[in-house]
């Protein structure tokens, strides 16, 4: 029998845990409450997490370039798999490859998770079956436009690895991924129950670009044909309003090089004839030029500084305007004297060259533009007529911009709008101006000037028979390992920079050429890209065009020369009814093969309608009543063809070009006639 003495310890000893246990109990009861059913529930269910649909990219008009979508990931608890042999058949029909469908065959494999994604469709009966278990997963899709893929860029399902747009507007685009608890059984089978917690994911913003989707695609075709058509090594194509600044088009297309991002943003070029506009209207506006003024041109050589300066077009003297018109390299020379080197600086400056633009891109080169101190004594009148300087496609075209809207640099932009999940708009583009170049009068001006260059001057295949086209073109010589070539390894860069419609433009079109071969000169090769490209820009009808204001400058049509054989066409009242012609007008030859020629008619819709409407030519047409009134027929005679049929036209005729006597018409010239009669014009 064991001692009181023994027992009071073992009875004290049960007391103080009794105590204990009762205390512990009232402190995970009372004070622990929380903590420990925290536990339990982490212990009993999964918490997961819910990726945020990425926001959709769309182009000016809507149009989705990027988006993603639902797709299903696939793992396999293989201890649960009754059938391997049947798995493994299921995913070789789902097509995955054999070396990663395989492993399901392996009986030491436990677990194996699925690299594949699938639409939930594909996989429902698979997913039905014990041991598989699914999980949600985004994707990407993108548009196929090569062009818009090197702006947009690509993201991986994650967010990660993003380059272009995708990496720049990441932050919004990714949106805030939601949160859904599920209850785990021992077995590892989960449950969803009513009353788990559950977060939807939160969509990204949906961004809207300046882009516009058609008129990139025109562009992406045209500078493709352009390049294989002239064996050139590459080619560039900007876009943009001068106005508000907006990009509607980056091409860019490399012979024998895959390219990641547009290279009219990273990748400058010396100008060449580009840059003389510039410096015409800077000594217009200074008062140290005027456009009819007389200009020494030495019969086209102009030896300064130990160089030869020369001309294509050759003659003792030219007008300022003739300077530009034919792009005068001994002209421009000599206004260059003009300036001093501080302000031949801070012109180009002023343009934006020298310095990044502030395009939205993760990556943008500033081009090159040397300081006065730097510069040999060539260099003054080297950067006069475009060399010694760098620019990118985009500088340039901005540049351009300044005399197309009066004078102003506009800021560009790439991102139009930007909405968030539920419909509002969290940011909208307003257009900018950095700085004001010129002013109206100047500009006005010098785009008279830039319409005689594709008028009569040394763009005229850049002409278009039914509205006026106003630009200038340029060409410079390529650096190969850092030296000019010379005979045969010579390789140059043809370039045009077309403003459509000249009177209020739209457009600024600027086209690059990278060593073209055969003809090389931009009015001979880039120029016909640029008249291509706003051709099928007026006929695509949703390319970014206001054409309420267009209508109100559109000229007629002639037809093709007869051995072109033209496309049936189904043409708008208004024309049917008018009977009006044009033609477009004849450059000088080339050695270039020709572009395709296209018979097209204007049909501009009236100001009230979004589409034309087309009639049948089958059926007759009663032709409106028309005011007319008795005019004298023009003379035309020694005029350019194209410059004779818009006399022709502006008189009010309607014209039809014959064989003959060029620039004689019939009736003849001072005949009286009345408006809307038909003249003959003979070709010359």
């Amino acid at each position: 029998m064991p001692s009181p003495s023994r027992l009071s310890i073992v009875h004290a000893a049960l007391a103080v845990f009794s105590v204990a246990l009762v205390v512990r109990a009232a402190q995970v009861q009372l004070f622990e409450h929380e903590v420990w059913a925290s536990r339990a529930i982490r212990q009993h269910t999964v918490e997961a997490s819910l990726p945020a649909p990425r926001g959709e990219i769309e182009d000016a008009t809507g149009v989705t370039l990027a988006r993603s979508r639902e797709l299903v990931k696939l793992s396999f608890k293989l201890d649960d798999m009754k059938d391997r042999r049947g798995l493994y058949r299921a995913l070789r029909k789902l097509k995955v490859p054999e070396s990663r469908a395989r492993p399901v065959l392996d009986k030491q494999r436990k677990w194996y998770d699925l690299r594949e994604r699938f639409q939930p469709s594909q996989v429902a009966d698979l997913m039905k079956v014990p041991g598989v278990r699914s999980a949600s997963a985004g994707d990407r899709v993108y548009v196929q436009s090569a062009g818009t893929r090197q702006l947009v860029g690509r993201a991986d399902p994650d967010g990660r690895n993003s380059e272009g747009l995708e990496l720049l507007l990441d932050s919004l685009l990714r949106g805030e991924p939601g949160r859904a608890q599920t209850l785990r059984a021992a077995d590892g089978k989960r449950f969803a129950t009513p009353d788990m917690l559950t977060e939807p994911p939160r969509a990204g913003h949906t961004v809207r670009l300046t882009i516009n989707q058609v008129l990139q695609d025109i562009c992406d075709q045209a500078i493709d044909d352009a390049i294989k058509r002239l064996n050139a090594d590459g080619g560039d194509v900007v876009i943009l309003d001068p106005h508000t600044g907006e990009i509607r088009c980056l091409s860019s297309l490399r012979r024998r090089q895959r390219i990641g991002s547009p290279l009219t943003i990273v990748e400058p070029f010396e100008p060449g004839s580009t840059l003389k506009p510039f410096l015409v209207a800077r000594l217009l506006e200074l008062g140290k030029a005027t456009p009819r003024e007389m200009i020494n041109t030495y019969n086209g050589v102009y030896e300064v500084e130990g160089r030869r300066i020369t001309d294509i077009h050759k003659a003792a003297s030219m007008s300022v305007a003739d300077v530009i018109r034919h792009s005068s390299n001994v002209g421009i020379a000599r206004l260059s004297e003009r300036v001093r080197d501080g302000e031949l600086f801070s012109l180009y400056r002023d343009l934006g060259f020298g310095t990044p633009t502030g395009v939205s891109f993760p990556m943008e080169s500033g081009g090159t533009l040397n300081i006065p101190k730097r510069w040999s004594k060539q260099s003054h009148h080297s950067l006069a007529i475009g060399y010694e300087v760098a620019v990118t496609p985009l500088q340039l075209a901005l540049a351009y911009g300044a005399l197309a809207n009066g004078g102003e640099l506009m800021a560009p932009a790439l991102v139009k709008q930007i909405r968030d999940v539920d419909g509002r708009v969290t940011y909208a583009h307003q257009p900018r101006a950095i700085r004001r170049v010129y002013d109206a009068t100047t500009t006005r001006t010098v785009m008279t000037m830039l319409e005689s260059v594709v008028d009569s001057g040394t763009a005229q295949d850049a002409g278009l028979a039914t509205f006026d086209v106003a630009g200038k073109s340029g060409t410079a010589r390529r650096t190969v390992g850092g030296r000019y070539g010379r005979g045969g390894t010579q390789s140059y860069t043809s370039s045009f920079v077309a403003l459509f419609p000249s009177s209020k433009p739209q457009y600024v079109v600027l086209v690059k050429l990278d060593n073209p071969r055969g003809t090389y000169y931009g009015g001979k090769t880039a120029a016909p890209v640029a008249k291509a490209i706003i051709t099928a820009a007026v006929a695509a009808r949703d390319a970014s065009l206001d054409w309420g204001k267009l209508s109100g400058r559109r000229e007629s049509y002639v037809p093709p020369p007869p051995a072109v054989a033209a496309r049936p066409v189904l043409v708008e009242r208004q024309e049917v009814a008018a009977g009006s012609v044009a033609t477009d007008s004849v450059g000088g030859a080339s050695t270039a093969p020709p572009l395709p020629v296209v018979a097209w008619v204007d049909s501009t819709p009236e100001p009230e309608l979004r589409e034309p409407v087309r009639f049948d030519l089958s059926r007759p047409l009663r032709e409106p009543p028309r005011v007319t009134r008795v005019v004298s027929v023009p003379d035309v005679r020694g005029l350019p063809l194209r410059v004779a049929v818009r006399e022709l036209h502006r008189a009010g005729f309607r014209v039809q070009l014959t064989g003959g006597t060029g620039g004689v018409t019939a009736p003849p010239a001072g005949a009286p006639s009345r408006t809307g009669a038909l003249v003959r014009l003979a070709r010359p």
